[in-house]
């Protein structure tokens, strides 16, 4: 794959884990709201049943449930909570290990024309120095 169709790649899978993400992120609002909605509609009716008990024993169970049904609801949204980071965090690996992949043969080809751009700068000097000891007279 040449420098293009390795940077096209790459776009278009960040595009998809962005959709994914994005995706991912409605379902959990819808859920997330209609943790909400019931979350309103049990406290309207345990108001509504505790207004009208004349007993604190039944008005204490009822309270107990709605608080029971609450808590239930904060931990669901915690493990969306969770869920979705843990998500991300895969997507960020993803990205990365794509990334990665891509970029690799054009830093190996970077580094290569370097090495010979450094190997052609080497000064007469370095080449006598580095010759027989009998070849360093005649060069010097």
């Amino acid at each position: 794959m040449g420098e293009q169709e390795n940077a096209l790649h790459c776009q278009r899978m960040a595009l998809q884990q962005q959709l994914e993400l994005i995706e991912d992120a409605q379902r959990r609002m819808a859920a997330w709201a209609q943790r909400r909605q019931v979350a309103l509609e049990s406290g309207i009716q345990a108001l509504q049943k505790m207004s009208a008990c004349t007993d604190p024993v039944s008005m204490a169970s009822i309270c107990g449930e709605w608080v029971s049904g609450s808590l239930s609801r904060i931990m669901a949204d915690m493990d969306d909570a969770r869920d979705h980071a843990l998500k991300m965090a895969e997507h960020v690996n993803k990205a990365s290990q794509a990334l990665f992949t891509a970029t690799a043969p054009a830093a190996e080809t970077a580094a290569q024309a370097a090495e010979q751009q450094q190997q052609a700068r080497l000064p007469a000097r370095t080449a006598a120095a580095t010759a027989p000891p009998e070849m360093r007279v005649a060069a010097e």
